[in-house]
């Protein structure tokens, strides 16, 4: 087997064994000029699952035009920050 061949069954094994997963955590600000409030929605598979159950949040709370969103990849909590949730990236 090729070295190339070889990399390739390697990456597949990891990817389909969860090792590159990515996981999307959603949380709603109901006022986009106030961060420290925000809700949590929970996690999710992609961001485009992430980006509709927030939005729908918003609506649902009456924010949509007031409030703001993010989706966070990969988040974990950092207990030596207060339990904040550091994220390797953040989209809307």
């Amino acid at each position: 087997m090729e070295p190339r061949s070889i990399t390739a069954v390697i990456v597949l094994a990891l990817v389909m064994s969860g090792w590159f997963s990515e996981e999307w955590e959603g949380f709603v600000y109901p006022n986009k000029n106030n961060l420290s409030e925000d809700i949590y929605l929970g996690a999710y598979k992609s961001l485009e699952e992430c980006r509709a159950s927030a939005i729908s949040s918003l609506k649902k709370i009456s924010s949509a035009s007031a409030g703001d969103y993010e989706c966070g990849l990969n988040c974990e909590s950092e207990s030596d920050m207060g339990d904040i949730k550091v994220c390797e990236k953040t989209e809307r």
